[in-house]
């Protein structure tokens, strides 16, 4: 297994154990920010599973966007709808 390889399956189980582990502490349920996280999850479930059986990536940039995701939801405490929110307010 290459080391950019090894990078992505550590990033995605960052991502998946960080997800599985928050709490939500009194904010309000969002069904579409759970749907979204349950996608998150299952994907990056599969894609660590693909590339421990496959040993190599597909694509060059996965890790780079893995880590990106994973850096930004461990800032935003794990919480998605942070990570999602706009930068700028809605008028």
């Amino acid at each position: 297994m290459t080391t950019p390889a090894l990078l992505a399956v550590i990033a995605a189980l960052v991502i998946i154990i960080r997800i599985i582990t928050f709490r939500r502490r009194g904010s309000r349920y969002r069904p579409g920010i759970a749907l979204v996280a349950w996608l998150l999850v299952a994907c990056n479930t599969w894609l660590a599973v693909r590339i421990l059986a496959a040993g190599h990536l597909d694509a060059w940039w996965l890790p780079l966007v893995l880590i990106g995701i994973a850096i930004g939801l461990l800032r935003a405490g794990g919480n998605l709808a942070h990570l999602l929110r706009p930068p700028w307010p809605w008028r």
